[in-house]
């Protein structure tokens, strides 16, 4: 009895110990096959990031590469799913090896004018009681006297006795305004088959104002030097599903937005009031474009004035438009500011320690963090090829 016990009990535990020796065999193999799944699928990533790095357009006609096979027996394929109402292109790659299969997700999309507080085309000097919170960069040389919480980053070199929490970058190459150009094109085309494109005004220009969701366009006949505006209604829209307006003349805005909108004129953009979100806590953006300059006419307008957007002047200077003896309290400018030309500024002069003669006794610059996640409609992008990659393990069963 003794025996047979003991041999049942032996049986037992050599038959449980085959078990589990088997169960963890399987588990590791299975963990290893998701391992290199995984890895499989990540140089599926790889594979069409190169492919978009050298022609970003190269998505459109290759929404879906089909299985492609490495190593002989392993194989991923990606999806892709375009970009569309503010969402980055998107790319799902499944990789299979063994008896593991994994999904590995990438948002991609190109770095814009928008990832910068101040992106100058040309010299840049940062004043000695400047605080900016946000990368800087030039195509030019920087003088920073002030503190700069991002990075700095110059194509030429970096000089003053400043700070920057991230670092500086010299001799980097440049960036391209002239990019802008075709970029406008695109927002015209897409404005106009979106009933919201404007012609010359024949006038002085358009005011726009933004109200939420919509928008109400008067022209421009008189008042522009005091602020008192003479007008003619033109019209009251929505903002359209493409999220872009164009306006062949020079413009005058001020409103608040409920939904993300890009802004674009041939001319001048006047910010003549503040311009901002509807609710603090709205993922809305707003790209405010203009061909030549973006200018604050400082003599009319509010004491204490707050702009919430990404500011691009292709061809000039982003500046308030002083006049002697006019004096505002403070600018606030959420967001960022991208300009061709250094000229120009908010405040000027002296008249005694100081007090300025005109323009904003305080600047305040802070960068909208939004616009790294959710940039404006069609906003121009920076084609250097680089790439603003984020990518996760998917947990699902592929699709295909």
């Amino acid at each position: 009895m003794t025996v047979m016990a003991t041999t049942s009990i032996l049986f037992i535990m050599a038959t449980t110990l085959m078990t589990v020796v088997a169960y963890q065999s399987q588990v590791t193999a299975l963990r290893v096959g998701r391992v290199r799944a995984t890895h499989v699928a990540d140089a599926g990533i790889n594979a069409y990031l190169y492919l978009l790095r050298n022609n970003y357009d190269t998505y459109q006609a290759n929404l879906d590469t089909g299985w492609v096979t490495v190593s002989g027996v392993e194989k991923y394929r990606v999806r892709v799913v375009p970009p569309a109402n503010g969402k980055p292109l998107t790319l799902y790659s499944t990789g299979v090896a063994g008896d593991g299969t994994q999904t590995i997700a990438a948002t991609v999309r190109f770095p814009t004018f928008g990832d910068y507080m101040f992106l100058s085309g040309s010299d840049l000097s940062i004043a000695g009681d400047a605080r900016i919170d946000g990368q800087v960069r030039s195509n030019g040389n920087i003088d920073n006297q002030g503190q700069i919480t991002g990075k700095v980053i110059a194509g030429g070199t970096v000089t003053g006795n400043g700070s920057a929490d991230r670092s500086y970058l010299e001799n980097q190459p440049i960036i391209d305004f002239n990019q802008v150009l075709a970029t406008m094109d695109g927002i015209r085309t897409t404005a106009g088959a979106s009933s919201s494109f404007f012609p010359a005004s024949g006038a002085l220009g358009y005011r726009v104002v933004v109200n939420g969701s919509s928008v109400v366009i008067d022209k421009v006949t008189g008042g522009i030097d005091s602020g008192d505006f003479v007008t003619v209604p033109v019209t009251a829209i929505a903002i359209p599903s493409s999220g872009v307006l164009y306006f062949a003349d020079t413009i005058w805005v001020q409103g608040a937005y409920s939904r993300s909108v890009t802004i674009v004129a041939d001319g001048d953009i006047n910010l003549i009031g503040d311009y901002a979100p509807s609710s603090v806590d709205s993922t809305a953006t707003s790209g405010l474009i203009a061909k030549k300059n973006v200018i604050v006419p400082s003599w009319y307008g509010k004491n204490d004035m707050n702009v919430n957007a990404a500011l691009l002047s292709q061809s000039g200077a982003i500046y308030a438009d002083i006049k002697q003896g006019f004096i505002r309290e403070r600018i606030n400018i959420t967001g960022s500011l991208s300009y061709a030309y250094s000229g120009g500024g908010f405040v000027t002069g002296n008249k005694y320690p100081g007090q300025p003669v005109a323009g904003f006794r305080q600047n305040v610059y802070t960068y909208d963090q939004r616009l790294n996640l959710y940039p404006p409609p069609m906003y121009p992008v920076i084609r250097d090829g680089s790439l603003k990659v984020d990518t996760w393990i998917e947990n699902r069963t592929p699709t295909f």
